[in-house]
């Protein structure tokens, strides 16, 4: 087991990566280490950090090097799915997970999200920016990391939450591959394990289904069934006239 470290440990890590830089870097800083540096966890075994270009991205895995960082040999499972750019952890077991532009092969940092972050701090030539409780939550929707839901419900309790603008993110970025599904799973989970049932839920519920009926309408055209065939199919398989009216 890795141990976690506090948001001085963080800090402390920030200055030293800032110190080693050549270029001024800007990066956004999500997940656990968000939520240390708001009081809402004591402490995280990993930061996740998002990049704007290749090229921060670069200047940053070169100060890790020189630091003593180290991709590691192997991976949990869970992290390996999360498909980052690169993972880099020192001796001590401080771990990086960095992506560029977008985070597990999904979400991206979108104009919104980048409007939305606030400034944590200038360490040295490193500008760290933290992105909102809101899209810490959306982009913990997408990963099957141990401890999302709990992380999820902690920020629920502890900050007040725009809902309406998590649902519209996960909207925006549904436009090229839904998440809707996603992100209600594991609002299913936090109300199944905390007890915390999220305002937006059951439209997000409704809009899942929406998405489920039109990709196997698609699926059944693709086929070759007529439209009046594929629409028969969907009533056996218990679509509403409602939800196919939609279609």
């Amino acid at each position: 087991m890795r141990a976690g470290f506090g948001r001085e440990r963080l800090a402390e890590i920030f200055e030293k990566i800032g110190g080693r830089l050549k270029k001024q870097t800007a990066v956004f800083l999500l997940g656990g280490g968000a939520m240390c540096f708001r009081d809402q966890k004591n402490a995280t075994k990993d930061l996740d950090l998002v990049f704007s270009s290749a090229k921060s991205y670069h200047e940053f895995v070169r100060a890790l090097r020189e630091l003593g960082f180290k991709e590691p040999p192997r991976l949990e499972r869970a992290y390996e799915k999360m498909e980052a750019a690169s993972i880099w952890q020192d001796e001590s077991g401080f771990r990086f997970d960095l992506f560029v532009k977008t985070v597990c092969n999904a979400l991206s940092m979108s104009k919104g999200m980048r409007k939305r972050s606030e400034l944590l701090g200038e360490f040295g030539r490193l500008e760290v920016r933290i992105v909102s409780n809101e899209d810490v939550i959306l982009f913990k929707s997408v990963t099957e990391r141990p401890g999302d839901a709990d992380d999820i419900a902690a920020i629920a309790r502890r900050a007040r939450i725009d809902w309406r603008t998590v649902l519209n993110e996960c909207i925006r970025q549904s436009r090229k591959r839904a998440w809707y599904g996603a992100l209600c799973n594991k609002l299913e989970e936090l109300k199944a394990r905390h007890g915390i049932d999220i305002p937006i839920r059951r439209e997000l519920e409704r809009l899942y289904k929406q998405w489920l009926v039109k990709k196997a309408y698609e699926n059944h055209l693709k086929k070759g069934l007529s439209k009046k065939q594929a629409l028969a199919e969907l009533k056996k398989r218990g679509f509403t006239e409602k939800e196919l009216s939609q279609l």
